[in-house]
């Protein structure tokens, strides 16, 4: 978030209308290039400065900017007493428009400026009015069905704390400095953390970036793999948070990139021109399954969930994050590509791995720009949390609580908010004081020489940490005994019910009418081994007859959903 400092000038004259206070855009200090044109002001590529924006108490209002896009659709800041306050956006249109947000002000005279991103629209004025907060109703239920226990319990942990906690992180980058099968807290990224703050962050990132493209088969990107994939169980073990994210390169395999312009990938670096409209039956969004574009997305995913099986086998539970930044159009899966063309691909990949694959182990994040239209939305039963990525300048903690609110607006209130991608990190006084308390915030890396976690001061990593509205890693309650009572505990104690062993299945439950069944990863139905009641107690099947191979056991009655892999050697 590119944020230009306002210039501080001569206050306004305000007047009362329509219940509101009344801000005009000609009487504000105009500053790097904006123009008053009469009536209302060209922002440019300029900041229009509203000084002495006075309320009697400090809290939260709401501001509306009365403003057309003229020259196009355009996002652009706004900056309050300062500090960055979050973004907004308006449709192309020489019809002007109110924009409504919120902002956090101090009582008595405040600045609430406009700067430019994009640029280039046309405000008349800005109103300040009362704020009314809309109360959270979160889903209690995963949108996977019969999700693993550790799943559960993740998300049941998620839902305990939000709105009151919020849960720290990192992103990891490199890993050629770390050695396999050594303590997650000795990754570079993940120790930085410590050493600034004295403790360690509860959550996790790892990315997918080498896993896919060209290159995925080299002993480089396999050993990348394999180090993410054991810090994430290493991680899990230890009571801590693996999220992952997925920088997807070209599925066709023609380059070894995801970018999909030249300037998103920087001078002289390859970018892919792949467009995911190349999978569908031209002017549909149904998919063409005989496409290479189609049977190259496929065998990605794939090859992914195969990798998140591995983590379920284990027991280990993640965040997932896929086809992140939508709207954005850095990326190929959001380059010249609608919203319901984006929806389709989220769904697919979602149905792919859930459907057919059996993953069951994750929590699933939807990360859409600020800005985007709800037209991008892959639908509710696809995701459990929404998250969005913000970079605000260096040693700015503001809590972004305009995108905070703005998100609640757009998307609804069933759905958990967290910060997914971060510089400096949300001060937790001020997401308090602003009421937009994100489920997690993630600074990117500081290992390729990555500057993220130092456009935070040191004191302020250490006040944060210690502070007892921040889960840290030390302040994780440990997954084995952890029993959350956001969901029914037979849903959370699930995956403890079956055990595999010596190809001998072994089912505890209570007493009822169950029913076993066997899966393969393409989700056909192998065998029944049991339809009907049981009483409780541990039952065990021999699967000595089954084929060599990995499957999927299902176990299902009144108070049981269990759902666990296999493989019969």
């Amino acid at each position: 978030m590119d944020i230009k400092k306002a210039t501080v000038a001569l206050g306004l004259m305000a007047a009362v209308y329509a219940g509101a206070t009344k801000y005009e855009a000609e009487e504000a200090t105009l500053a790097d290039g904006a123009s008053a044109k009469g009536t209302y002001v060209d922002l440019n590529q300029g900041s229009i400065s509203f000084d002495n924006v006075s309320v009697d108490a400090a809290g939260k209002y709401t501001l509306v900017i009365h403003c057309a896009g003229a020259y196009g659709e355009k996002d652009n800041n706004i900056v309050v007493n300062g500090a960055a306050a979050g973004t907004f956006h308006v449709d192309e249109g020489t019809d002007y428009v109110d924009i409504s947000t919120s902002v956090t002000l101090k009582a008595g005279a405040n600045t609430v400026a406009i700067t430019s991103s994009w640029g280039w629209i046309k405000v008349d004025y800005i109103e300040i009015n009362s704020f009314e907060s809309k109360a959270f109703n979160i889903s209690k239920t995963l949108v996977t069905a019969n999700a693993t226990a550790g799943a559960a319990k993740l998300y049941g942990f998620l839902v305990e704390n939000f709105g009151q906690k919020t849960i720290s992180g990192i992103m990891t980058g490199n890993m050629d400095n770390y050695t396999l099968n050594k303590d997650f807290k000795t990754h570079e990224d993940v120790a930085d953390i410590y050493t600034r703050s004295g403790k360690y962050p509860a959550l996790v990132g790892f990315d997918f970036l080498f896993s896919t493209g060209p290159n995925a088969s080299g002993s480089w990107n396999k050993a990348y793999d394999q180090k993410a994939l054991f810090l994430a169980k290493n991680l899990w073990s230890q009571g801590g948070i693996p999220a992952f994210s997925w920088h997807w390169k070209d599925p066709t395999d023609k380059v070894d990139a995801f970018y999909a312009t030249q300037t998103a990938a920087g001078d002289g670096k390859e970018y892919t021109t792949f467009r995911v409209s190349e999978a569908f039956v031209s002017g549909t969004t149904n998919w063409n399954k005989e496409s290479a574009a189609y049977k190259g997305i496929i065998a990605d995913i794939d090859y992914i969930a195969d990798y998140f099986l591995q983590l379920q086998e284990d027991g280990v539970a993640a965040i997932f994050r896929p086809l992140h930044e939508a709207g954005g159009n850095w990326f190929w899966w959001s380059n010249s590509t609608t919203g319901e063309q984006y929806a389709a691909l989220y769904r697919l990949v979602y149905d792919e791995m859930v459907n057919v694959k059996g993953v069951k182990n994750l929590v699933w994040v939807f990360n859409p720009e600020a800005s985007l239209d709800v037209s991008w939305n892959p639908g509710a039963d696809y995701y459990d949390i929404i998250s969005v990525d913000i970079y605000n300048n260096d040693n700015d903690h503001s809590s972004n609580s305009s995108t905070f609110d703005s998100f609640k607006e757009k998307w609804g209130t069933s759905k958990m908010l967290a910060l997914s991608e971060n510089g400096p990190i949300p001060d937790v006084n001020n997401m308090h004081t602003d009421q937009a308390v994100w489920s997690w915030w993630m600074p990117w890396y500081s290992s390729w020489s990555g500057k993220w976690p130092g456009q935070t001061a040191n004191s302020v990593w250490k006040s944060n940490m210690d502070d007892e509205r921040i889960i840290t890693f030390e302040d994780m309650p440990g997954w084995e005994n952890y029993t959350p009572t956001a969901l029914p505990r037979s849903t959370v104690n699930a995956s403890n019910q079956i055990i595999f062993l010596n190809n001998t299945l072994s089912l505890t439950t209570t007493a009822g009418n169950i029913s076993i069944d066997i899966f393969d990863l393409q989700g056909n139905r192998v065998m029944s081994l049991h339809k009907g009641p049981l009483s409780a107690g541990t039952h065990q099947f021999s699967l000595a007859g089954v084929a060599r191979g990995s499957y999927i056991v299902r176990a299902k009655g009144t108070e049981l959903s269990a759902t666990r892999r296999i493989v019969i050697k």
